[in-house]
């Protein structure tokens, strides 16, 4: 069972760890929609040490919006950047202040 439906606001966790380098440092902090679920998969962690039977979890495509990226960015409003997020790097989005 997966913690996040398609179309939810997901932010994905800014932390750093020595040992995951899946979730670019662009991203964190960052707020996005989830628009895919993705098999369950070995933690990257585990992976990149060679433990191919180790922990497993729900990975999500999470679009985002490039302005939200980068601040500076002068590209069109509806340039998207999509990519690969595992569950526990993601957390719900808080409400926007309207």
């Amino acid at each position: 069972m997966t913690r996040y439906r398609i179309g939810d606001r997901v932010t994905v966790r800014d932390a750093t760890t020595m040992f995951h380098t899946r979730t670019q440092a662009y991203t964190r902090g960052r707020t996005g929609v989830v628009v895919e679920h993705r098999p369950e998969w070995v933690i990257p962690e585990d992976e990149a040490w060679g433990r191919e039977d180790g922990r497993t979890e729900p990975f999500y495509v999470v679009r985002f919006r490039q302005r939200d990226l980068w601040p500076n960015y002068t590209g069109c409003d509806a340039d998207t950047l999509e990519t690969e997020c595992s569950e526990r790097w993601l957390e719900p989005a808080q409400e926007e202040a309207k």
